[in-house]
C-alpha cells in the first residue's frame, strides 16, 4: 500500500463531521441521474439490438459523477478545513 508523504508543515484537510460534503451528494445524484439516463436511452431511444452495453454505461456514469464532483465547490457548511 502506498503512503502519503507530506512535509512536517503540511496537514491534509478534515471533514468535521459525518455529514455528506455538497459535493459528495452532487456526485451520488449525478450517478443515479447518469444511470436513469442510460435506462431511458436503452429502452425508449436506442433500437433493441444495439443498446449501451453495461461496461459502457458504467464508464459513462463514473464519468459524469466524476465531473460534477469536480466541479462542485465546496459549501461553507461542509465545514472542510486544514486539520
Amino acid at each position: 500500500m502506498a503512503t502519503l508523504n507530506l512535509p512536517a508543515t503540511t496537514t491534509p484537510a478534515r471533514q468535521q463531521d459525518a455529514v455528506p460534503t455538497r459535493k459528495v451528494i452532487a456526485g451520488g445524484i449525478a450517478g443515479a441521474a447518469a444511470t436513469i439516463l442510460i435506462f431511458v436511452l436503452n429502452t425508449y431511444l436506442l433500437p433493441p439490438d444495439k443498446p449501451l452495453t453495461a461496461d459502457i454505461a458504467a464508464a459513462l456514469t463514473t464519468l459524469l459523477s466524476f465531473i460534477i464532483a469536480y466541479f462542485v465547490p465546496p459549501a461553507a457548511s461542509d465545514q472542510v478545513s486544514a486539520a
